[in-house]
């Protein structure tokens, strides 16, 4: 063996490349590369020329696949023991009968040193001495710079020539997390187990070991987010529920305080002699949307995590943003972690706040007119979904404050135009779909806005298909609704007398030519005067008459900034308590904050725009700020 066998490192685990001490040698194109990265899996082993051959083309090998995998050897060879006379360049890459051998030491290539310390790591680990093998599984990994083996992966003809590498990684990642939580090393191995987490993601074993580490480094929040996104995708892709590791890890995970560690089984309370076996009540009152919730996916999912770190959140937006159904589909995402179930109450038509309590009642099917829904909830673990409450004003924050300290292990998620103003609310702001940023035919089907006309369109028409021509409309038309979704599909459902190009001029008067037959929902559902009505009442009059002055003066793009608002409303409210004015409109979700080049601007949706011009005081300046807005989808 020469010397120059001495200096050569090769690595696989990452980028193909081979060193000469620290300077990297040019291995020339790809299949030369993918000769040598076959021939770097087996060191020291004698490896066909049929093999290589078939590693480089799979079946598609060429007639003279044998020679060039000959030349590729010869060029290697060279470049790999340049100072060598050219016939005895075989230290490196050496000749046995009918192929050839990689005689680099094994401590020289990364995949053959990775196998050496994990088969150390196991004996130390199987010994009982988890230091030490936690230690060799912790070089082991580090020899891995890319575990999907991406290149190599490109470079061979077929990914099964990696299978065994990829397995014993996964192997080692799992041990390096197991010594690790047993060692108290969450933090450190959670890395490795986050990195698992996405080269392995429908393997549950390796979620599971996740979840462990983001719950022992006390991202509890994060542990719960990514349970609820793998079980989304077992069941997208697999049609399976998460097994019982995953489960009782979630269970755990979830009452942290009151439950077992993570991992462990949680007891089950003995029952009663001749008790009848429990059974949990689930879901009572109002359940979630028939059919997909479209374009919501990241929200239901960032929601559902806030609502399990905090047991009251409140989600806002504007009306017609989809907040109900939103709620209810995060609702229905967590349920599991409440066994006492889930009690839903549609607050939307209630007067005031002890008739939200006696529908309460109702929904949990309290028996007598005057019966306590707070006194029955009790210290169950519950989560209550009261829907929409913004017109009971500051007495809806009371009955909540009031609820949560009746029922100290209960949790309250409530929809909302604004926010209640608690100092445990967490606020999950829920904005309008995404509108489409361009008119190409190819990008428009994907864009959530177009997507829910779409799917809705299809149901008052039956074999609806989006052409290129149409896609154009249907984006025209979700432009000029903001891309809220309740405006969104009663301009779908429109479609069932109107023609498509007719929808679209309704958009030009949506407050009153979007009306649809439409029953099965609340009034303030079926048109969206009615679904801003509920939100313009209830302002003062003061407020209401600077939206009615900021909707008809603002610019094209109905965005203004300070200055320009003071000096609209210079005659109704003195410029000192404008900013006041500003920020209850934007408490109200009529107004949202953009930054600007010279300092902050204020924005209206064009629907909240319409809307305010029509109000009480503004109907002589609304026909000319129609003429503004009403033709800019």
């Amino acid at each position: 063996m020469g010397a120059a066998v001495n200096t050569v490192r090769i690595r696989v685990l990452g980028p193909v490349a081979a060193f000469r001490d620290t300077t990297e040698i040019p291995l020339g194109p790809s299949r030369q590369r993918a000769v040598l990265g076959y021939l770097a899996l087996h060191p020291g082993q004698p490896v066909p020329l049929g093999a290589l051959t078939e590693a480089v083309w799979g079946d598609d090998a060429p007639a003279s696949g044998d020679h060039l995998v000959r030349t590729y050897v010869a060029r290697l060879r060279q470049v790999l023991e340049p100072d060598t006379a050219p016939r005895a360049r075989t230290n490196v890459i050496a000749s046995v009968p009918g192929g050839y051998r990689l005689d680099v030491p094994p401590e020289r290539v990364d995949a053959a040193h990775f196998q050496q310390l994990l088969c150390r790591a196991r004996a130390r680990q199987a010994a009982g001495a988890p230091h030490e093998a936690f230690e060799l599984l912790d070089a082991a990994l580090g020899l891995w710079q890319d575990p999907t083996l991406a290149d190599l992966g490109g470079l061979l003809a077929s990914p099964r020539h990696l299978t065994a590498l990829r397995d014993d990684w996964v192997d080692a990642g799992l041990r390096h997390v197991a010594v690790g939580l047993t060692l108290g090393q969450a933090s450190v191995v959670l890395p490795v187990a986050e990195q698992l987490a996405a080269v392995e993601p429908l393997q549950e074993a390796v979620q599971a070991r996740y979840l462990e580490a983001l719950t022992r480094s006390g991202q509890r929040a994060a542990a719960v987010h990514h349970y609820l996104s793998v079980r989304a995708r077992l069941r997208a892709e697999l049609g399976v529920e998460p097994g019982p590791e995953l489960r009782r890890l979630y269970a755990a995970l979830l009452h942290a305080g009151d439950e077992p560690e993570p991992g462990v089984e949680p007891p089950s309370p003995a029952a009663p002699a001749g008790a009848e076996p429990d059974r949990r009540p689930g879901w009572r009152g109002p359940g979630p949307a028939i059919g997909p919730l479209i374009g919501r996916e990241d929200d239901v999912a960032r929601c559902a995590t806030l609502l399990v770190a905090h047991r009251h959140v409140t989600i806002v937006g504007p009306a017609g943003c989809g907040k109900s159904a939103t709620g209810l589909a995060v609702a229905e995402r967590v349920a599991a972690a409440f066994p006492d179930g889930v009690a839903t109450v549609d607050a939307a038509e209630a007067r005031d706040c002890g008739e939200v309590l006696r529908l309460l009642a109702e929904t949990l099917e309290l028996p007598g007119p005057n019966a306590d829904p707070l006194r029955a909830v009790g210290d169950q673990r519950m989560l209550l979904v009261l829907n929409d409450v913004e017109h009971l004003g500051a007495r809806a924050g009371e009955m909540v404050e009031h609820a949560l300290h009746r029922c100290p292990r209960t949790a309250m998620l409530v929809t909302s135009r604004r926010r209640l103003g608690l100092t445990h609310e967490a606020v999950f702001r829920l904005a309008p779909l995404p509108l489409p940023d361009t008119d190409s035919p190819d990008a428009l089907p994907d864009n959530p806005a177009v997507r829910l006309f779409v799917h809705r369109a299809g149901l008052v028409r039956p074999g609806f298909r989006l052409s290129p021509a149409d896609a154009v409309t249907v984006a025209r038309i979700c432009r000029g609704l903001d891309g809220l979704p309740l405006a969104v599909e009663l301009a779908a459902a429109c479609l069932y007398t109107d023609s498509l190009d007719g929808v679209l001029r309704r958009v030009d008067d949506p407050l009153d030519e979007l009306r649809p037959q439409r029953r099965g929902h609340p009034q303030h559902h079926r048109s969206l005067r009615a679904a801003l009505h509920r939100t313009l009442a209830t302002l003062s009059p003061v407020d209401r008459a600077c939206l009615g002055r900021l909707a008809r003066r603002a610019g094209g793009d109905r965005c203004f900034s300070l200055d320009e608002a003071a000096a609209s409303c210079a005659d109704l409210v003195p410029p000192a308590e404008l900013g006041a004015v500003l920020d209850r409109l934007a408490d109200e979700s009529l107004l949202d904050r953009r930054p600007g080049p010279d300092g902050p601007r204020f924005g209206l949706l064009r629907t909240v725009a319409l809307a305010a011009a029509a109000g009480p005081g503004n109907v002589g300046d609304h026909q000319a700020f129609h003429g503004m807005v009403g033709n800019q989808p």
